[in-house]
């Protein structure tokens, strides 16, 4: 059964523009070095929702153990752990209290 991860997240003041251009020039590579079992599906910007992240990433997981992608990240050598630590250097660590992590799951047909 696939799993669909989401993290919303805050980006430090000041520095949204420069995520936004770091995001457009890195998205890609996300996609191509996510480590194994995971898949990411992108970075949003809510339009309208309940909480008050200024963005959320998705991540589809297939795998029978629980998800945790910081111990994916770490796990790897190279390419998405540099690439995982660039992105964290966006986040506002002084708003994690107010982060939100969602995991769903799909529904049987």
């Amino acid at each position: 059964m696939a799993l669909f991860y989401d993290w919303g997240f805050f980006i430090q003041p000041g520095r949204d523009d420069e995520f936004r251009a770091w995001l457009a020039d890195h998205d890609e590579q996300l996609l191509e070095l996510a480590p194994k079992h995971y898949q990411y599906l992108g970075t949003y910007r809510p339009l309208a929702a309940s909480d008050p992240c200024d963005y959320h990433q998705l991540w589809r997981y297939a795998a029978d153990r629980t998800p945790d992608l910081r111990v994916a990240a770490s796990d790897l050598d190279g390419g998405f752990t540099k690439l995982a630590q660039e992105y964290l250097s966006f986040v506002d660590a002084s708003r994690e209290h107010d982060e939100t992590f969602n995991l769903y799951g799909e529904v049987p047909r």
